[in-house]
C-alpha cells in the first residue's frame, strides 16, 4: 500500500516460511534506498522492522510499515525533515547484508525550492524552477560559458560556485548589480505559481 505526498507512508507486505525442522523466530528488515538524492545518503537505511515465530514448516504474512522518517533526510536549506519525490529501493532480508527481495516505490514527495540569493551556487540556480530556464539560456548562448559550466567535470567544479563570484568573471553574461533583484523576483515568480 502507497499514502504519498510530503509524508509519505508504504505497507511492505511478504510471507515468511519456516523451512526448518524446529520453531524458530525471524527478524524481517526492510531497507530503503535513495539512489536519486541530491544530498549524500547511506547505500541503504534500515526504514523498519518485524518479527515473527514460527513453528518448524509454517508461514506467516508480515507487515512492515513504512513511515515519512524512513524516506526523509533533514534539508539543511529549509531546516526540516523532507522527503524527495522520486524512486526508492525497498529491500527486505534478514540482515543488511543478506537482502532476499527487492522492488521499488515512486514517490511525489515534495519539491523544495529554497529561497535564491546572490550567494546560492550557480546549482542552486539552475536547479530553481523560474530563474534556471532564463540562467541557462543565458550560459548556452554564450559557447566559452556554456562550454564552462556545463562539460563534464569542470561543469561540476563551477557550478559549485557562489553565482555572485561568477558574475564577477569578465564577460559573464549577467552583471553581479542585477543578481539581487532577479533573486527576489525569480523567488517571488515562484511562490506565485506555486500557490
Amino acid at each position: 500500500m502507497l499514502d504519498d505526498g510530503p509524508a509519505p507512508r508504504v505497507r511492505v507486505a511478504l510471507t515468511v516460511t519456516n523451512t526448518g525442522e524446529r520453531a524458530g523466530h525471524e527478524v524481517v528488515q526492510v531497507y530503503v534506498t535513495d539512489p536519486e538524492s541530491t544530498v549524500f545518503r547511506p547505500v541503504q537505511e534500515l526504514g523498519g522492522f518485524g518479527v515473527v515465530e514460527l513453528a518448524a514448516g509454517a508461514s506467516e504474512r508480515v507487515e512492515v510499515e513504512l513511515d515519512a522518517r524512513a524516506f526523509q533526510f533533514w534539508h539543511p536549506e529549509v531546516s526540516r525533515w523532507v522527503a524527495e519525490p522520486g524512486r526508492f529501493g525497498i529491500r527486505v532480508g534478514a540482515s543488511s547484508r543478506e537482502v532476499r527481495l527487492e522492488t521499488e516505490v515512486e514517490l511525489t514527495g515534495e519539491v523544495v525550492v529554497p529561497e535564491l540569493t546572490i550567494d546560492s551556487t550557480v546549482e542552486a540556480w539552475l536547479a530553481h524552477p523560474v530563474a534556471g530556464p532564463a540562467l541557462r539560456a543565458q550560459l548556452e548562448a554564450e559557447p566559452r560559458a556554456a562550454a564552462m559550466f556545463f562539460a563534464p567535470g569542470v561543469g561540476e567544479m563551477m557550478r559549485a560556485i557562489p553565482l555572485r563570484r561568477i558574475a564577477r568573471f569578465p564577460g559573464f553574461p549577467v552583471p553581479e548589480a542585477e543578481l539581487e533583484a532577479a533573486a527576489a523576483q525569480a523567488d517571488a515568480a515562484y511562490r506565485a505559481g506555486a500557490r
